[in-house]
């Protein structure tokens, strides 16, 4: 992940955690619930970018064994707080035996990871999901990618933006098959929602 951009989330988690917090009660949270319905009760997911443990929090009261994994300090000793597993580490590359998750969740993180890099970050999940395993994609529509200041945050960030077929063919290329995805705008972006499985 681009270090700029882990800076600032260091700098800003708490602010960043107010800032977000409530994102799944003023907008649809269909995505996350149907992510959670594909997960075997109690099943082990890893929440890749977990930032505060919003998602993470969500995940847990459906039922499930939530592990966090973030690439910012400071967002791992929040999730700590929060009682939960949390890893320190780079998204390209996991620390988890192949086959560890019975589903993954990353919700608008790999966009911070320029395009050139993503699908490394891809191959991992794929090999850290048992077979069948179910992964949880959002994303963010565009065609550009650079540093940008957004959400309340007022030092950059790493953004990269994809078509929805641009991000077909990277699931595709890693071996996943998807079977839901949805759209939703929020605010001047359309968001891109993406539920795959490990085939």
């Amino acid at each position: 992940m681009d270090k700029k951009t882990i800076d600032t989330y260091n700098k800003l988690a708490k602010e960043y955690d107010e800032e977000t917090k409530d994102f799944w009660n003023i907008f649809p949270n269909i995505f996350i619930r149907k992510f959670c319905e594909n997960i075997p009760t109690k099943g082990r997911v890893l929440d890749v970018g977990s930032g505060p443990g919003r998602d993470a929090l969500i995940l847990q009261r459906a039922g499930l064994d939530v592990t966090c994994f973030d690439a910012s300090e400071a967002m791992i000793s929040m999730t700590k707080e929060k009682g939960f597993l949390s890893v320190l580490g780079d998204f390209n590359s996991i620390p988890f035996p192949d086959g560890s998750f019975d589903g993954v969740w990353s919700y608008t993180t790999l966009l911070h990871v320029p395009k050139s890099e993503v699908q490394t970050g891809l191959k991992e999940i794929h090999r850290v999901l048992k077979k069948d395993g179910i992964f949880g994609l959002g994303l963010i529509e565009g065609d550009t990618e650079g540093y940008r200041e957004s959400s309340g945050v007022n030092l950059p960030r790493y953004f990269a933006y994809y078509t929805k077929e641009e991000v077909e063919s990277l699931l595709k290329e890693v071996g996943f098959t998807p079977f839901h995805f949805e759209t939703f705008k929020p605010g001047s972006k359309n968001y891109l929602h993406f539920l795959v499985r490990k085939g």
